[in-house]
């Protein structure tokens, strides 16, 4: 907004010292960002034909407007992947300030059975946004897009370059996304940090702190192993017959039972130190012996904690059968069967050690037989021994902000992303998200959505992160929408582009339901 009147020393000094940053109008940038993902929503990029250059396309008119300059890569024309860089302030650039890179993919899960509103058309509904993508990850997109826009103003001055990095292909392997870039483009991703998806709020229990952030600070290794069993194919009138089907029940029976070792590392350890002030006597005692030096005392209190669902994510490999295959007719019995075993590995793991130990398990069984489908590359990124760089810091302080109170949990997450491949680089990647569902709703599920309240929280963290790491004055009180002066108008920046392609988001048109 435009200013009538100014005393002429104010004048002065607003000339002699540069702006270094303004008072963020977290509403303004919250509806801004509400349209970027309401419009990225309508763009279908679902697998297997995602087709990412149609957000590409979006994403770039956004930044025309905003005069920004952006490159293309890909090695398909509908597969793009889209790199905008903003420079550090000339004043404040210092070459020991490492590049922030902040990614988003633009692809998302394939259209599942059981959505009842329209997967590509983003429906609001009960304070919620509905559609694909909404949390995996065109919300990250589109806040990414948002802080890009805000800083591209210029005054607020930045220490480091930021790296905006908008990819393809993420959730079938990355091949024409992020692996692609590195290996042809290295030179455009040269970064030192990295801010991801990967975390999230979780709801805290009667004896923690009510909201817990938990960030990805490692990821689990990827591994698929096709168990198969043989047996005597035939008409399915006969019986006593050696059935394939029984025999892969009883081989994922031992499969069920089997427990693979228990393991510790320094970010393990990091973990059950910040959770343990919050546990009872018995859980304190059980933590501490996680830590003692007998095997067996360790195995009896990893054994105990793995109770938990997601502690056992933390200590130990994990197996889960997904696909199950063997005949297609209803009165053939067909001589094998199979099942696919998602395996997720701690990053400190021997994949091939682990496939022995499986074999071992049927040794003496020659029909069952085990085959590596997908095996990890080694040698894997192992978690930060500890959290002593600038973006844990600058998360940490940006939680606290945030969400007062709150505690800052880093630990493994089991699901694969870019980030693995980022960390192979040496780029120190944390991820974070908004509030983990566990009641459906959530990403690759029917009726993906999220709460406005959620998105709006997702981008004041990311935000406030941001200006924690890449600005000397990162302490922003929000500011009130100031009143426009008489005879004049208030421009919203960051405003979704008015053309062809950007049409204005009406309320209605993004509250219709599935007939």
């Amino acid at each position: 907004m435009k200013t009538k009147l100014l005393l002429p020393l104010l004048a002065m000094i607003t000339l002699s010292c540069p702006l270094k940053a303004q008072q963020l109008d977290f509403d303004a940038l919250n509806q801004t960002a509400k349209d970027h993902l309401i419009n990225l929503i309508k763009i279908d990029t679902s697998q297997p034909e995602p087709e990412e250059t149609k957000a590409i396309r979006y994403i770039y008119k956004v930044l025309n407007k905003h005069k920004i300059d952006w490159d293309i890569y890909r090695i398909e024309k509908p597969r793009g992947n889209l790199i905008a860089v903003l420079k550090a302030d000339k004043e404040l650039a210092d070459p020991q300030n490492k590049p922030l890179l902040l990614i988003a993919h633009l692809d998302t899960a394939a259209i599942q059975e059981g959505w009842t509103l329209p997967p590509a058309k983003a429906t609001l509904k009960d304070d919620r946004i509905y559609g694909l993508g909404s949390t995996d990850a065109k919300n990250y997109a589109a806040i990414n897009l948002t802080i890009l826009t805000r800083l591209a103003q210029g005054d607020i001055k930045l220490n480091r370059d930021i790296i905006f990095l908008f990819t393809a292909d993420e959730e079938s392997g990355s091949e024409k996304g992020i692996k692609y870039l590195y290996d042809q483009h290295p030179d455009k991703l040269r970064a030192g940090y990295a801010l991801n998806e990967g975390g999230g709020i979780m709801k805290g229990g009667s004896k923690t702190p009510s909201e817990i952030l938990f960030i990805e600070a490692g990821s689990k290794m990827y591994m698929d192993i096709l168990l198969t069993a043989k047996g005597d194919g035939g008409h399915a009138s006969s019986v006593g017959q050696n059935n394939a089907i029984y025999k892969l029940s009883q081989a994922l029976s031992i499969i069920e039972t089997y427990q693979p070792l228990y393991k510790f590392s320094p970010l393990t350890k990091i973990f059950f130190e910040r959770i343990f002030p919050f546990q009872d006597a018995d859980a304190q005692t059980t933590l501490k012996l996680l830590e003692s030096d007998d095997p067996a005392q360790f195995h009896q209190a990893a054994k105990i904690i793995s109770e938990d669902e997601f502690f056992k994510t933390q200590i130990t490999d994990t197996i889960t059968p997904t696909v199950l295959t063997s005949g297609t007719e209803a009165n053939t019995v067909q001589n094998e069967a199979s099942a696919n075993l998602n395996c997720r590995l701690m990053p400190q793991s021997d994949p091939m050690f682990f496939v022995d130990e499986l074999n071992a398990l049927f040794a003496n069984d020659e029909n069952v037989t085990l085959t590596v489908i997908e095996r990890p590359e080694t040698p894997f990124p192992q978690p930060p021994a500890n959290l002593e760089d600038p973006l844990f810091k600058a998360i940490e302080k940006a939680a606290e902000q945030t969400f007062p109170g709150i505690l800052v949990l880093p630990g493994l997450t089991p699901a694969s992303s870019e980030s693995e491949f980022l960390r192979r680089h040496e780029v120190i990647t944390y991820g974070i998200g908004p509030l983990i569902q566990k009641n459906g709703n959530g990403p690759h599920e029917p009726d993906e959505s999220i709460t406005e309240k959620d998105f709006f929280d997702q981008l004041k963290l990311t935000f406030n992160i941001v200006m924690n790491l890449v600005t000397d004055t990162p302490d922003l009180p929000e500011e009130e929408p100031a009143a426009a002066q008489e005879g004049e108008t208030q421009s919203q920046e960051g405003q979704t582009p008015q053309d062809e392609f950007l049409p204005v988001i009406e309320r209605e048109d993004i509250t219709q339901t599935a007939k």
